[in-house]
């Protein structure tokens, strides 16, 4: 299976930053190969004010089983779900990545999902990070929570916002605001033109 193409995820994001009238700018090289860096400075007025690591969930399982079956063989099968761990592990790399070049946080840290996976939606990314279902009908209902308060309990405190992008739409569709710092969340939305909660 070849490996996907990033640059127009990165593009989508880029643009969207750019139309909030911020400068997003990819590491030199040399810097992503000394040690781990997300995708983009993103500046303003000429002062670094965030860092944006961009994810592209996608599941190819299907595919490749596919591609590498016989003709006339079926393939597929039952497997448990494993886009909450796919969300997981990629929230926890970005985090990995912020801390190499932020340590202190003096910057923002937003991470943009750019999804590829059709089973797979916003909804599936706020009850990985919450540990919650949330209902229709305004019910909540825990099911992540091990997940939400365990492996993710602190990479997510990292993370100021976290905007998910339909690859398919190319456009963002919905994003959270990490609350644990009331004037961090309001400035990150200022900057973000994100609604007040």
């Amino acid at each position: 299976m070849p490996v996907p193409d990033e640059q127009p995820d990165l593009a989508l994001v880029e643009g969207y930053l750019t139309r909030k009238g911020i400068i997003a700018s990819r590491f030199p090289l040399s810097a992503t190969q000394k040690g781990k860096t997300p995708d983009f400075r993103v500046m303003r007025d000429n002062q670094l004010i965030a860092y944006c690591e961009v994810k592209s969930p996608n599941d190819p399982w299907l595919d490749t089983l596919l591609e590498e079956a016989s003709p006339g063989t079926i393939v597929g099968g039952l497997r448990n779900d494993p886009i909450f761990n796919r969300l997981a592990r990629l929230l926890m790399k970005s985090a990995e990545q912020f801390e190499a070049v932020n340590p202190g946080r003096s910057a923002f840290n937003i991470l943009a999902y750019v999804n590829h996976d059709v089973a797979c939606g916003f909804a599936d990314l706020r009850e990985t990070v919450t540990g919650y279902f949330y209902a229709e009908g305004g019910g909540r209902y825990a099911t992540m929570v091990h997940l939400a308060e365990g492996r993710l309990r602190e990479p997510k405190r990292k993370i100021d916002a976290i905007l998910w992008f339909e690859a398919k739409e190319q456009r963002m569709v919905a994003a959270m605001v990490n609350y644990d710092d009331p004037i961090r969340e309001q400035q990150v939305r200022t900057l973000l033109n994100l609604p007040r909660k």
